[in-house]
């Protein structure tokens, strides 16, 4: 399915009452101060996802949920980055409609001893597309981009092996650096950026939703002209991997 992945980080002190966060900077969604704009191409809602060390509350919050209610987000994810089995919220089979160009805002609540890093995240739905025809096939590709931590920070990725020459269907995949945590494709004339809850080593495991078809057809490309990626980080990485399932559609 045509989804995107969008988020929120600041460093707060909340003193156990639940604050807004400033949403990242982001080049295919508009963002201002806390707010993201839902995208007329993404207005369903299908996962959310709150991080941080000592994180006791997370809400999610637009005007048009205000009509019925907001989103008490549960469970979430006590880490400063994610691990293995990261606590995702999921209306996968049931998205929640927002209303296009509302402001979406990320609300938590910690109990640090002074400011502490939150992070939140959000999926959201457009176009869904079923997985094509074909055989899966899994491509590991790697980055050596220095990350800017706690920003979305765009990759070029180097693939392991040569594709056949024609088209792939993007159909999952998988990221890990050392201070990772979500990262997305910037897939050449799509306006979505799908994404995933990334790691930070190679025998972490996410859900099976983000792999093998789990959210039918995320983008298509040419074989000489791959994804690109951008990673959200806690800290300057250099060295940045990623697994993609592909199906060759001609």
């Amino acid at each position: 399915m045509g989804f995107s992945l969008v988020a929120w980080s600041e460093s707060l002190d909340t003193g156990g009452v639940l604050q807004e966060m400033v949403a990242l900077k982001d080049q295919h969604v508009t963002t201002k101060g806390d707010d993201i704009l839902v995208p007329s191409f993404a207005p369903n809602l299908i996962a959310l996802y709150a991080l941080g060390a000592t994180i006791s509350q997370a809400q999610f919050s637009t005007p048009s949920l205000r009509e019925r209610s907001l989103i008490d987000i549960s469970p979430i994810d006590i880490n400063a980055k994610p691990a293995s089995n990261p606590r995702i919220v999921d209306f996968v089979h049931s998205p929640i409609t927002l209303t296009a160009g509302e402001g979406a805002r990320f609300f938590v609540a910690e109990g640090a001893d002074g400011a502490e890093r939150e992070t939140g995240l959000a999926w959201l739905q457009g176009e869904a597309e079923d997985v094509p025809g074909g055989e899966i096939e899994t491509i590991r590709c790697t980055a050596t981009t220095t990350l800017t931590p706690y920003q979305w920070s765009l990759c070029e990725l180097t693939l392991s092996q040569q594709l056949r020459a024609g088209k792939y269907a993007i159909v999952g995949m998988s990221a890990i650096s050392a201070g990772a945590i979500a990262a997305r494709l910037v897939i050449p004339g799509s306006a979505y950026r799908p994404g995933v809850i990334a790691f930070d080593a190679e025998s972490d495991f996410g859900t099976t939703y983000g792999r093998y078809g789990g959210l039918g057809k995320w983008g298509e490309f040419e074989h000489v002209y791959p994804p690109q990626v951008e990673f959200l980080s806690v800290s300057a990485d250099t060295s940045e991997v990623v697994y993609l399932d592909v199906i060759k559609v001609e």
